[in-house]
């Protein structure tokens, strides 16, 4: 009798916590499977995974008058932004959250750059497309390629834009996403607006560590 008593006093605190063990093991387990599942959102959102569509040779005149093509964006991750020098908001505005996110960048990582093409090269000179990027930062490019040209930019991405030219001082429609190419040159994800700096910085360092886990 007082050994049975004995090991039943033993025997309920063993079971308490083995059903307290059991219980906390299945909430972390939940728990991880809740911020799995929040990660691969957030990494999805704008990402064109497994099939990102690589980037064909190209050739481009940047706003140095240098020929830039696929060894400029061979090795880096490329943030572009297609727009023009004369829109009144969203280019300008889109290109200053740019500042920041790229000096944020670049003070963790060295293969970032900013690339800003335009979709007027009929009134954004070289002169004119020089100013522009210096203005927000001297370590911006500007490409003034023709966007009908088979394997530019802007027809590998597949941006679409419209003008009325019969107006002066005609405003273009355009895409207001920033693109993100990787460095083995494939078209990786597409950065919605409202464009902000913390937002930015997030999807790209969950895009980053997805594409390099994924190879």
């Amino acid at each position: 009798m007082l050994t049975k008593l004995s090991n039943s006093k033993f025997l309920i605190p063993a079971m308490a916590f083995l059903v307290v063990l059991a219980t906390g093991a299945g909430f972390y387990i939940s728990l991880k499977q809740s911020q799995n599942r929040q990660e691969r959102s957030e990494v999805s959102q704008g990402l064109f995974w497994p099939n990102p569509k690589q980037i064909k040779d190209f050739s481009s005149e940047d706003h140095n008058g240098n020929i830039f093509g696929s060894k400029q964006i061979n090795g880096k991750w490329s943030f572009i932004f297609f727009g023009y020098t004369n829109c009144p908001d969203i280019c300008p505005i889109t290109m200053s959250v740019m500042v920041d996110v790229y000096r944020n960048l670049t003070t963790e990582f060295d293969d970032i750059q900013t690339i800003f093409v335009t979709v007027d090269p009929e009134r954004d000179t070289k002169e004119k497309l020089s100013s522009y990027v210096n203005f927000f930062d001297k370590n911006f490019i500007g490409l003034n390629g023709e966007p009908e040209n088979k394997n530019s930019l802007v027809r590998q991405i597949g941006i679409a834009y419209f003008s009325n030219k019969e107006k002066d001082n005609y405003l273009v429609d355009h895409s207001a996403s920033i693109f993100v190419i990787d460095p083995k040159m494939r078209l990786i994800a597409k950065l919605s607006p409202p464009h902000q700096l913390e937002k930015i910085i997030d999807q790209f360092k969950n895009i980053k560590r997805f594409v390099d886990e994924k190879g």
